[in-house]
């Protein structure tokens, strides 16, 4: 990985992979490779405050064209239908068509490959932990996670059985148990486990 041989990054990153219901999201940001902001970090790292206060400087700088993104989602039947990792590299892949020019560098977080899916010409590469080494990266990780809490949240007002605005979407205690008691609803992802054997799962009450 030669960063000097690049004037632009392209960080991805995602958010709601392992979530039992909503949607997978993956974000790309696209900025100069010495680019940077205070308080950037793996959004894993943050509090849902601190990352909520930095979205506004992000959004500020694309607004100015200092930067720029792309969101792409992915709905739970998308996932159902495709399986998650199908499901997953696409959405990958559609930041990849958004955002990449010959001067960028893509850096996604992970190991995941990305051969024959129609970017094999672009400059890109997968790093562990990339989320909390290149700020593009960590930019990324930050508004996905917002843009996705902020989604469940809104989304718990219609399902408040399931206590997604602490989880969600995420198999807590209290949503698993949920689960059992009311059944899926239909944002939940029924090809994960235990959605799939929801009937056989025993929580202790």
């Amino acid at each position: 990985m030669k960063l000097e041989n690049h004037n632009y990054i392209v960080g991805c990153d995602e958010c709601g992979y392992g979530s039992l219901a909503g949607p997978l999201v993956v974000v790309g940001v696209r900025a100069p490779k010495d680019w940077s902001l205070p308080g950037l970090n793996d959004s894993k790292k943050l509090s849902a405050k601190k990352r909520e206060a930095l979205l506004l400087p992000l959004m500020k700088l694309v607004q100015s064209k200092e930067i720029s993104y792309h969101l792409a989602e992915r709905s739970n039947t998308v996932i159902d239908q495709q399986g998650v990792s199908v499901a997953l590299k696409d959405a990958y892949v559609e930041c990849f068509h958004a955002l990449y020019q010959p001067d960028s560098l893509i850096i996604s977080d992970g190991i995941l490959k990305f051969d024959k899916l129609g970017v094999d010409g672009y400059d890109k590469v997968s790093v562990i932990k990339a989320d909390s080494k290149f700020p593009a990266v960590m930019a990324a990780s930050i508004i996905a996670k917002v843009w996705r809490d902020d989604k469940m949240h809104q989304l718990h007002f219609s399902y408040p059985d399931y206590d997604w605005l602490s989880n969600v979407g995420y198999g807590s205690r209290k949503h698993i148990k949920a689960i059992m008691e009311y059944g899926p609803t239909p944002l939940h992802r029924f090809s994960y486990a235990p959605l799939k054997f929801y009937d056989q799962i025993e929580v202790d009450i």
